[in-house]
Formats: C-alpha cells, structure tokens, sequence
C-alpha cells in the first residue's frame, strides 16, 4: 500500500510539474474543494459547534445569533414580503437577496454555511482569473493564500457570516482598478456598498483613479445603480429604509461599545468609555487623511483598499474576527510582493479572536473572567491586533511602488 501511495504521489507530481498553469490551478481548486468538504462535514457532525458548547457550558447556547436574523429575511422575501416595510432590517438590500439561495437549500445553518463557502470560492475564482491577466504566478499564489489562510474558511463555515459576500465586493473593484477599468470599479463598489457598507470607501478610491472626464461618467453610472436600487424601497418605506444607514452611524459612536472585540469595548467593559462622537472624528477624519495620501502619493489601488478600510478596524467599536476577511481579500495580492502583510493580518485575526472570550452576551457569564486583573489580558489582546493593523498600514506606505498593481495607465 505504501508503494502504491508513493507512485501516485509521484504521479501527480509529473502531472503538475510537466503540466501548465492550467493543471495547477485545477489542481489548488481541488485541493481546497476536498479541503472545505471535509471540514464542512466535521462542522456538520458537531451541529456546527453547538455540541461542543453544550458540553462545556451545559447550556442549549446559540451558536450562531445571526443565522435567526438572516432566515427571517430571506424567508420574509420568498413569501413575497418587501424589505423595510413588511420586516426590519439593518442591512443593505442587496445582502438580503444574495442570501436566497440558502432559503431555497433550506434555511439551515448548513444551507448559510454551503453558501458562504460558495462566495469564498467565486471570490476565489475572481482573484485567479483578473489577477493572472498581469502575472499567472501571482495570481496562483494569492489564490491559494486567500482560499487556505484560517480567516476565509473560519469566516464561511466555523463562524457562518456573509463576510465572505463583502469579500468579493471588496476584491472585485480593486481588482477591476488594476486592470484599468475604473469606470467598472466604481459601479461594482457601488453595487458592494449597497450589499454591505464597507465598499462604500472604494467608491472614491476608484474616482480619484480616473480622469475628469470619466470620473462624471462613473459618478452617473453610480448614481443610476444607486437610484435603481434605492428609490423603489425609498417609495414604499422611505422612513423604515433610511433607518440602516443610521445604524451604521449609531455604531460608529457609543452604541457600537455594547459588545465586540476591539481596545474600545474592551475599556467599555473595564468601566473606561470613549465618547462616541470623538471614535466617530476619528473614524472619519482617519478615513479622509487616508485617501489624502492616496491621492498625494499616488498609491496603488491594492494598498490603497487597505488604508481605507485601516480606519474602520482602528476606531469602529463593534468589530469581529470575521471582519478580517474583507481587507484578506486584498491583502492576498500582495502575497509575492510583501507576504509578511497577509501572515501579520492572519496574526492580528488569531489575537481578535480570543478577545471574545472574555466577554459576556446577553448576559450570559464570559468563558474566562474579566474581572480585575483578568481585564489586562483582553486589553493586551485586543491593543495587540490593533496595533498590528496600524503596523501594516504603515508598512503599506513605506513600500516602494509596486508596478503589477499599477493599471496600464499607470494610475
């Protein structure tokens, strides 16, 4: 048996090394496929982690608190229910109906789960396909590191949130601005703020990449897909529809502090409370510095979504581990460039994660305390991660020009 599993090895070996790029990526896909199946099965055996914590709170605990959230929407629309009027939600619209074929697989969490996955391998499949059009190796490279780096595939089947549904709205249009094509990036970050807020800072990234004349071009493609979506929702419950962009904004400031994993809720928690209109300055002033130097330096469209998205992980309040998978879908690319950027992301998620422990939800007990000099390990935790990310972003600006993620007009 040990032979023969040798002499296959050995097989697919010369398979890939005298075939070409084609079998490599046929062969990476499939890798993973097998890869994710069984971990999806692993997940399936466990009722996706609800045993386990059964067994160790001895508590019928959710697993999953937002799996409720996306069944009640997806169900409301198949029953022919309108968004916003006939049912609450803070989301965007576009999220809602991108979560359908989950309802249609049969609204489990297995269903979110499979769908979830699906959007990490199309994302996947987008960064191979665009990216190889300026260097095959790269493209490969930054496939494999998006499709096996523990953020992406903890986020789809572990963690089962719709994370990796941004991760392609956020891939996509930095992709696209590589490429040259601007005008596509703009209308596909519209598209992608419209699916989850966080695109909504490529929207500038791709205009300022542009020359006058195109940039009022691509100002009306985004205000037409912005009305197409918008104005129908807007005409039927204007009031109820305006209400998830103020709640975006209401988290941005103290309401944000109520629960999650970064330096702020922490100090939240240890009875320390930054006034929520000085994170939201920060936030926004962080934000615009960010696209200053964008501009003034000229930076690249890779580097550039990952300032932009910098602000958000630094002075958001309610942030989570799953979150790291939208700047991922980024930073992959740079993975010949500066592989120390994804492994330091990969870092900072690990550490993020383990700030959640200390806390409660609910007001259900932590899983570890966080009460006296407990609180400094969470507190270290989360400055940790924090501190990383803004490592990174200065690293990003320290980094010579790279010229495969210029586009060909050198923008």
């Amino acid at each position: 048996m040990g032979v023969e599993m040798k002499a296959a090895i050995l097989r697919i070996q010369k398979w890939l090394g005298d075939g070409t790029e084609y079998r490599r990526v046929v062969a990476l896909f499939a890798v993973a496929l097998l890869f994710y199946a069984f971990l999806m099965l692993a997940m399936m055996a466990t009722d996706f982690g609800a045993t386990i914590v059964h067994d160790v709170s001895d508590e019928a605990v959710q697993t999953h608190p937002d799996i409720p959230f996306y069944q009640e929407r997806t169900e409301g629309i198949l029953a022919g229910q309108i968004p916003y009027l006939d049912f609450y939600s803070e989301s965007p619209p576009l999220i809602m109906y991108l979560m359908l074929p989950a309802a249609l697989m049969g609204n489990t969490v297995a269903s979110y789960a499979v769908l979830f996955t699906a959007y990490v391998f199309i994302t996947a499949f987008v960064i191979y396909i665009l990216l190889r059009k300026k260097d095959e190796a790269v493209a490969l490279l930054a496939t494999g590191f998006f499709l096996f780096n523990p953020i992406t595939w903890a986020t789809a089947i572990i963690f089962v949130q719709d994370e990796t549904v941004v991760a392609l709205f956020y891939a996509l249009p930095v992709l696209l601005l590589i490429l040259g094509r601007a005008q596509g990036a703009t209308l596909v970050a519209t598209l992608g703020a419209l699916t989850k807020i966080f695109s909504a800072v490529l929207v500038p990234l791709a205009l300022i990449k542009q020359s006058a004349a195109d940039m009022k071009r691509s100002i009306i493609y985004l205000a037409v897909a912005g009305a197409a979506v918008t104005l129908p929702l807007l005409l039927v419950a204007w009031e109820r529809f305006l209400r998830f962009p103020s709640y975006y904004l209401r988290q941005t400031g103290e309401e944000g502090l109520q629960e999650g994993i970064s330096v702020w809720v922490v100090l939240y928690d240890s009875g320390i409370t930054f006034p929520g209109f000085l994170l939201q300055a920060l936030f926004v002033l962080g934000t615009l510095y960010c696209l200053y130097l964008i501009w003034k330096r000229d930076i690249d469209s890779v580097r550039g979504a990952f300032l932009l998205i910098l602000p958000f992980f630094l002075f958001f309040p309610k942030i989570y581990a799953c979150y790291f998978i939208i700047p991922l879908a980024v930073i992959c690319i740079l993975a010949t460039a500066d592989m120390r950027q994804g492994w330091l992301l990969t870092v900072a998620a690990f550490l993020s994660f383990f700030v959640q422990f200390f806390q409660s939800y609910n007001g259900a007990p932590s899983m570890l305390p966080s009460d006296g000099l407990w609180s400094l390990i969470p507190f270290a935790l989360a400055l940790s991660w924090q501190m990383i990310m803004l490592y990174m972003g200065i690293r990003m600006l320290r980094m010579g020009e790279v010229p495969l993620f210029r586009s060909p007009d050198g923008r």
